[in-house]
């Protein structure tokens, strides 16, 4: 899919996020050696508790900050009950008990992958379409200072 330069490093951090849900997803089905996923559940909660903390949380903090003010009150909202529910699923998941810290993680995984896929196919294209070029070439910046390591 094409994305505008401004808002590529919000994308492949996209990329990076899906790759855990699927490591997720692996692991817990029993095909961890398939995805390189950790095999035992303190593994990949800790997988996720690193993800939540170095990825997840600039990059919702990034989204929220600087596109919020573009986005319809609809988008805005389940932006941040999504973004609010992924980090507190990963809490969840560490306080948990094993059978519970399973089903967290599982939700987890796939709140993650449908979220990316919203973002990316409806949320990222109307922003790329109702803010002025000027101002989204501006975000991109301010985007790239804070995510690009």
């Amino acid at each position: 899919m094409k994305r505008s330069r401004a808002l590529r490093p919000l994308s492949s951090e996209h990329h990076q996020a899906l790759l855990v849900a699927f490591k997720v997803k692996k692991s817990l089905a029993g095909q961890a050696d398939s995805a390189g996923a950790p095999r035992d559940l303190p593994g990949l909660v800790n997988l996720a508790r690193r993800f939540d903390e170095q990825l997840l949380a600039p990059h919702t903090r990034a989204e929220e900050e600087l596109l919020g003010a573009y986005l319809t009150e609809g988008d805005m909202a389940r932006l941040r009950e999504e973004h609010l529910e992924l980090h507190r699923l990963v809490a969840s998941a560490r306080a948990s008990q094993p059978d519970d810290a399973r089903r967290e993680l599982a939700a987890f995984a796939d709140l993650l992958e449908r979220h990316i896929r919203w973002e990316e196919r409806d949320l990222f294209p109307y922003a790329e379409d109702h803010v002025d070029p000027l101002v989204l070439e501006g975000i991109g910046g301010e985007i790239e200072k804070r995510l690009v390591r």
